[in-house]
């Protein structure tokens, strides 16, 4: 994780508010800054959420290597629908001839986007991948939702027992069901961070630290604009 980077904060506003006056940004959509993945061994710099999508944005400031991005990236796309590089021109180059075709890259002027490469909208292949982004209690209440016995109470044995039953929930329902969860442990932040922007009619650089994971205790709130689970997966 990177620490107290100041070029990666400007970089995120610049990306937040170009989605804000696209119209992405609004009551339905959630922002997570730094999203855990892959069993929590990875973070993902900024990812939003809406209309069923979960799409990642990778930051690339001039202070950042590229040491490994390329890896990284394909990492990304296990478990996203979009993946986005964002950078600048030191590193556009080098970022355009080394990564996966379906990647987009974004370079940052003058605090304007600037598309440089166009990505691809992509499938999540592995059903498993959708249980790394959850969280112990998250898998509980997945299990207990399509009726698959636990084995066990651990992060493992509950994983465990739910890959065994994998095989009787569609990719649609698995995804909903993990985006749902997603959305209500990020709820409290982004909530606060969209209010405000949408208040302002524009991103500053301190909304940024409303999207911080310790700027609030988190709660598993009920989403007032999403229908509960249940309601959600009966309709897949």
């Amino acid at each position: 994780m990177k620490i107290n980077n100041p070029f990666e904060k400007k970089l995120k506003r610049s990306v937040l508010e170009h989605l804000y006056k696209k119209g992405t940004l609004d009551e339905k959509t959630i922002v997570i800054n730094e999203l855990t993945i892959d069993s929590f061994s990875r973070r993902a710099d900024l990812v939003v959420i809406k209309n069923g999508k979960m799409i990642a944005y990778e930051i690339k400031s001039d202070a950042d290597s590229l040491n490994r991005l390329s890896g990284q990236m394909d990492k990304y796309l296990d478990y996203f629908d979009k993946v986005v590089v964002v950078t600048t021109s030191k590193h556009t180059p080098n970022i355009l001839n080394s990564i996966n075709e379906k990647i987009e890259v974004w370079e940052i002027a003058d605090d304007k986007v600037i598309l440089k490469k166009r990505g691809k909208l992509q499938r999540v292949e592995s059903k498993e991948k959708y249980l790394d982004l959850l969280k112990v209690h998250e898998m509980k209440k997945m299990a207990h939702l399509f009726q698959i016995k636990l084995e066990g109470k651990n992060k493992q044995e509950v994983r465990k027992s739910i890959i065994k039953g994998l095989g009787g929930i569609s990719f649609e329902k698995l995804k909903a069901f993990t985006i749902n969860a997603i959305s209500n442990r990020y709820a409290l932040t982004s909530n606060l961070f969209i209010e405000n922007i949408l208040l302002r009619k524009k991103v500053i650089l301190s909304d940024i630290d409303l999207l911080s994971p310790y700027s609030a205790q988190r709660t598993n709130i009920y989403i007032g604009h999403e229908e509960s689970i249940l309601g959600q997966l009966m309709k897949l």
